[in-house]
């Protein structure tokens, strides 16, 4: 599924349209929180809901609709791979490592989509009093905060790994690096992963 920048994106592109009666940084913060299971070690389903209609996630407060719509966009990204799975995995390895490369390009491949990364890296210096009932810890969240909003602030590069060393063995991380380098370039893999924020309009009305 998705990383950061890229929930952000689909976040910020389909914030008007379906979310604008709704508090934009709560929002933000709530579909950028769920992914804290991972430094955590947290089971997905104490921050991940699925089989929630958008209809539904409309209604919720800022941040229960960004943390919902975080999973919701997971399984779009599913649909998608699904649907590009004959071109995509002739062109790139199906194992774990892969998995885990592609979403972090896809960041790579996304990033100057946006302009104003700096004002939403600033969101992360507030905490909202909802990201300490999923228990993660309130140094855990001051953390993910933190990592969040450095990771943000500047164009991805190969040295954001590192924050894979929070969740991850450093063999599958090695792994990671080495299909990062190699595959960086490939375009088939490029346009699939900026083809999921390009059709995100109408993967949304297939699940409607």
């Amino acid at each position: 599924m998705p990383w950061p920048a890229t929930h952000i994106l689909i976040a910020e592109k389909v914030y008007d349209q379906y979310f604008s009666h709704l508090d934009h940084k709560n929002f933000i913060l709530g579909t950028s929180f769920p992914d804290i299971r991972y430094p955590a070690k947290l089971n997905r389903n104490q921050t991940h809901s699925y089989d929630r209609s958008l209809q539904d996630i409309q209604s919720q407060n800022a941040f229960s609709a960004g943390m919902l719509f975080h999973s919701f966009v997971d399984n779009l990204w599913n649909v998608h791979i699904n649907q590009d799975q004959a071109s995509l995995f002739s062109s790139i390895p199906l194992n774990i490592p892969m998995l885990h490369t592609m979403k972090i390009l896809q960041d790579v491949f996304l990033y100057d989509e946006y302009i104003n990364w700096h004002e939403i890296a600033k969101y992360f210096t507030t905490i909202l009093p909802e990201e300490s009932s999923f228990g993660a810890g309130n140094q855990m969240v001051t953390r993910w905060h933190e990592l969040l909003a450095h990771y943000l602030n500047k164009p991805p590069n190969i040295d954001d790994l590192e924050m894979l060393h929070l969740s991850l063995p450093a063999e599958l991380i090695g792994e990671i690096k080495q299909y990062y380098l190699a595959y960086q370039e490939n375009d088939i893999l490029k346009a699939s992963m900026t083809g999921f924020y390009h059709k995100i309009d109408s993967l949304i009305q297939y699940t409607c």
